[in-house]
């Protein structure tokens, strides 16, 4: 009899607790109906009570604005100037990073090749037997426009150049294009994002950048003796500042 008191008991236990009767609790709170958001619905909500109150207007002249002013004056990439310049050496090679493959999947060109674009002999073969050597005939000439005493040492620059100043590449690091093309009559690029200034390791400006041998030779120039101010005396003297040049 023991046993079997036992076993009753022991099987009581084990019994899930859902057959004991539930017990309702009520309600705690506000109760809120799920529903998922429509989020074009709710754009379009929210564009219709901005075109209502005018702030849509706003908005799209401010991106307009935005706009001008990106093109008008692009974010500096932020060089300083030095009064003790150097000329270094910057080697152009790429290294490719993946396998070349055919369209049958054969490896032309492996992972970790160096190419020189200013080295023939690095370059495919194809294309080695029909130039034996290659000359970049543009001068790099990288400028804060924001600079007076830069654009001075430009102007002088581009008139030492003679003929040749139809072959300089003016690229900004700073400053509006537009300005500095009614200083220098000629086409301005700027360098968005410093992604030339990071290839070439320019660190200073203005810089000179320009192909010797099979490398890109910079060199940065001291403007520190130019006048801070322009006007039609300075512009004069920058003209004929070379012959006063160390």
């Amino acid at each position: 009899m023991k046993k079997s008191a036992l076993l009753a008991l022991s099987l009581t236990l084990l019994l899930p607790c859902g057959t004991a009767q539930a017990k309702d609790l009520g309600v705690v709170g506000q109760v809120f109906p799920i529903a998922e958001i429509d989020m074009l619905q709710w754009i379009d909500n929210r564009l219709r009570t901005f075109e209502q109150t005018g702030e849509l207007d706003s908005m799209r002249d401010q991106f307009k604005e935005n706009v001008k002013q990106g093109v008008r004056r692009p974010h500096p990439v932020g060089l300083i100037t030095t009064t003790t310049p150097e000329v270094f050496s910057v080697d152009p090679s790429l290294t490719l990073a993946n396998d070349i493959t055919d369209i049958d999947g054969t490896i032309i060109y492996p992972k970790g090749t160096r190419i020189n674009p200013f080295d023939t002999q690095t370059w495919p073969a194809l294309q080695q037997s029909s130039m034996a050597h290659f000359q970049f005939s543009k001068t790099l000439v990288f400028l804060d426009g924001d600079d007076v005493q830069q654009i001075l040492w430009a102007k002088q620059f581009a008139t030492a150049q003679g003929e040749k100043a139809s072959q300089i590449k003016w690229i900004l690091t700073g400053g509006e294009p537009e300005t500095v093309h009614q200083h220098l009559n000629a086409r301005i690029y700027f360098d968005q994002q410093g992604n030339l200034t990071r290839q070439l390791t320019l660190k200073r400006v203005p810089s000179v950048v320009k192909q010797v041998g099979i490398m890109w030779q910079v060199s940065e120039i001291d403007v520190s003796h130019f006048p801070l101010v322009i006007n039609e005396d300075t512009a004069a003297i920058a003209i004929g500042a070379k012959n006063d040049q160390p």
